[in-house]
């Protein structure tokens, strides 16, 4: 059959500055169909200036379409359209599989797929070409004789299993993610966590439990990407890249022996680097750039309620090791839990130019349908505007701050931040200058925000 896949459009502020990564998700799906011998294209929207034309559409026996929370409706419209050319359509990620009445209800997607969809695709697909019904389908949801059918979750896969993903299928040239001013190519090396942070919906997603490729495959991908695509970076887009000290030693020391010039960025525990000082100093001899912490808040109390276990010892302990090995540190923080004053966000705020990484990143508490937190605070939630969920807005009643506010601490935080010093605030025009800004763009990045 004819797939058409299509990452819908977004305008966050990561796309204003230039910052686009191709589609991982729909490139595992891809490739899992191209093996299964459908013929696939991917209609990345995501691409400045891509346009979805009606001749893709209409080629296509089986529209797809990846969906996540603050694109919601956009796959909604992408949908209207597919089905008004006469189109199945099968909708994938994490916001459909936890709204799913929500995105059946307009009547124009007809299957959600549950969870990964490397193995469930082409199964549906199988049915829909045979006739036969979908119910023996398992990871399926959709509507029959009127009620909404939900099957069986699928197994979760075999990471070491999967085929590589589908980058012949994209002109990698229109993405900008970079790591060190060099062009970075993401790769996904596990799969699962078994962190608990109520606000993130990974592993109610992927699962608890980590499922991780072995060093060998990792760098198998590696030697793909640098002596068949000419990446010289790389971004491990992993929860938690460094969760098994070993595998993580085995990937830098096959880099290392492999003579490659290679720039990398990860996520890792905060504890994990702590724990392995070794480990960092093998990962800055394999040219490991930048590694990013969840450090999240400076109070105890909002860290025991997000799930995280941090203590401030040990945040400083984990900069203080990668600096010490000429690691670039990205710390994330969260702001305005439910417990916190105005006061607490501003403690927030001053633990980060403190700490001094190298790069700030300030959100605001969201609660994203399929998180602990969106059960603890629905009631809450004044707006199902899913383009608002971004981490930029408030979207539940604050019992202690006023949204306006909470906006302004946000603003704040990042002036505070980036202007504290020279380095930090030319660091910081580095990393917009590589974008192609102009007032258009910042017109309509406004004009997303506030209707």
């Amino acid at each position: 059959m004819k797939v058409l896949l299509i990452n819908p459009p977004t305008l966050s502020m990561y796309s204003l500055f230039g910052l686009s990564i191709p589609p991982m998700g729909l490139l595992y799906v891809a490739a899992a169909l191209e093996k299964a011998g459908h013929q696939v294209t991917i209609s990345d929207l995501t691409v400045e200036y891509a346009r979805l034309e009606d001749n893709e559409l209409a080629e296509a026996d089986i529209i797809g379409i990846s969906c996540d929370t603050t694109r919601a409706d956009r796959v909604l419209a992408l949908s209207e359209r597919a089905k008004k050319a006469g189109k199945k359509v099968i909708i994938g990620g994490p916001h459909p599989q936890f709204m799913p009445d929500e995105m059946l209800s307009a009547g124009t997607v007809d299957f959600i797929v549950k969870g990964e969809g490397e193995a469930i695709f082409p199964a549906l697909l199988d049915v829909i070409e045979s006739g036969e019904e979908p119910d023996s389908v398992a990871g399926l949801i959709f509507i029959k004789n009127g009620q909404m059918l939900e099957t069986a979750d699928a197994a979760r896969l075999d990471v070491e299993q999967l085929p590589f993903p589908a980058r012949h299928l994209l002109d990698l040239s229109n993405y900008r993610g970079v790591v060190d001013g060099r062009p970075a190519a993401p790769l996904v090396s596990s799969r699962g966590c078994p962190g608990a942070c109520h606000f993130c919906s990974s592993s109610s997603f992927f699962g608890r439990r980590w499922r991780a490729r072995s060093a060998e495959s990792v760098l198998t991908e590696i030697d793909e990407l640098y002596n068949n695509y000419s990446y010289r970076a790389i971004a491990f887009m992993d929860d938690n890249f460094t969760l098994d000290p070993k595998r993580t030693t085995d990937i830098c020391n096959g880099i290392i022996q492999r003579g490659y010039d290679l720039k990398w960025w990860n996520f890792s525990r905060i504890d994990t680097i702590v724990k392995n000082p070794e480990m960092v100093r093998k990962m800055a001899d394999a040219g490991s750039y930048m590694v990013y912490l969840g450090i999240e808040s400076d109070n105890p109390e909002t860290l025991n309620s997000l799930g995280k276990q941090n203590s401030k010892t040990e945040v400083k302990e984990a900069i203080r090791i990668l600096k010490e090995n000429r690691i670039e540190s990205y710390g994330s923080y969260i702001i305005g839990n439910l417990n916190e004053k105005p006061a607490d966000v501003e403690q927030t705020i001053s633990l980060a130019i403190q700490l001094d990484t190298n790069i700030a990143q300030f959100s605001i508490l969201t609660p994203y349908p399929g998180t602990v937190l969106y059960q603890q605070i629905k009631d809450r939630i004044f707006t199902s505007k899913w383009k608002f969920y971004d981490g930029l807005h408030l979207v539940f009643r604050h019992p202690l701050i006023s949204r306006h506010h909470l906006q302004y601490l946000l603003i704040m935080a990042f002036i505070r931040f980036y202007r504290r010093s020279a380095k930090s605030a030319s660091g910081f025009k580095e990393n917009v200058g590589r974008a192609d800004l102009s007032f258009g763009k910042l017109i309509r990045c406004v004009l997303e925000m506030l209707v």
